[in-house]
């Protein structure tokens, strides 16, 4: 990494404090401390309900690292949450200059962040949306650059976190099968197993727990403009995650089609397709921050939609 690298690590600190800021205020005032008082603890105690009381990962951390500065908890849980943004920004960072430059880096990092708060639409912060960020794009990253051993411990932390890291798994598949599926596939299974020990390991482990999961019809039944006694952004509250996706989708597609395009930015695409799919089945899309994995899955290509990849970045197949 060179020094405009590290200069842009000391821009995403204001980035990461900013986006902070504006995922605490956006909240509804009697909501704004609810993942402190209720979410957080009710997941620890394992009472909170399914599938929350299976994604451990960030009330966990968040109590430990409340515990260990010493912090009370709201403020433990804020500046927390600040340094796991900041976490994603270098993530973003550091995947995007696999395959370009510095300045590309900061651009794709900045405009990503500038469309987070499309993601801001449920009445209190959601404590695993920005871990999910920064643990997806890190796996993304690992899967472009095959280090397949720190993929492993990766996708096992993520697991913890949200159950959707399943489909690091399926970016792994769509992006080194076509190379030689024969020798792939034990490697491909042993990732399977990981995910499932994990997701199998936590039902068992906190109690089984059944819960709605065919979302279909109230997703569609979301896109509809409320009522005009809501203010005029909740009124398309539905409607944001289609704003959040069709123009990155729209970009990487086109983006795939061009020469010189590495092949993990035109295999990821299914795997991007395949995750908004299963968003939209089983998960409230109204809840738009369920989206946040599509970022890593479909910035690289959004990038080559406006550069070159560049020959002095550390990867450009």
């Amino acid at each position: 990494m060179s020094v405009k690298d590290r200069q842009a690590w000391l821009l995403y600190v204001a980035l990461a404090i900013a986006i902070g800021f504006v995922d605490y205020r956006v909240r509804p005032g009697n909501l704004q401390t609810y993942p402190v008082t209720t979410y957080i603890p009710g997941v620890i105690a394992g009472t909170y309900g399914a599938p929350a009381d299976y994604r451990i990962l960030a009330p966990f951390s968040i109590q430990w690292f409340t515990r260990l500065t010493g912090l009370d908890p709201l403020l433990g849980y804020v500046v927390s949450r600040v340094i796991v943004i900041y976490l994603s920004c270098l993530a973003l960072h550091v995947y995007v200059r696999h395959w370009f430059g510095t300045g590309a880096a900061v651009a794709a990092t900045l405009g990503a962040a500038a469309l987070l708060p499309l993601t801001f639409t449920n009445g209190w912060a959601n404590p695993d949306a920005f871990p999910e960020l920064a643990l997806f794009t890190f796996g993304c990253l690992l899967v472009a650059q095959k280090r397949d051993g720190w993929f492993l411990a990766l996708l096992v932390v993520a697991s913890l976190n949200r159950e959707t890291a399943v489909f690091l798994v399926v970016l792994w598949a769509c992006y080194r099968l076509p190379d030689g599926w024969r020798r792939e596939v034990p490697r491909l299974a042993l990732y399977v197993l990981a995910w499932a020990a994990v997701y199998v390991g936590l039902r068992w482990a906190r109690g089984f727990q059944t819960y709605e999961l065919w979302m279909l019809r109230e997703n569609v039944a979301s896109l509809a403009i409320a009522p005009a006694g809501y203010d005029p952004y909740r009124r398309i509250f539905g409607l944001f995650w289609v704003l959040f996706l069709a123009a990155p989708m729209w970009l990487a597609v086109r983006a795939s089609r061009l020469p010189h395009t590495p092949a993990f930015m035109r295999r990821a695409l299914p795997a991007a397709a395949a995750f908004i799919l299963t968003c939209c089945l089983i998960s409230k899309v109204i809840e738009a921050r369920i989206f946040m994995p599509a970022i890593p899955l479909l910035l690289p290509a959004v990038v080559r939609a406006f550069a070159e990849p560049d020959a002095a970045a550390s990867h450009v197949g």
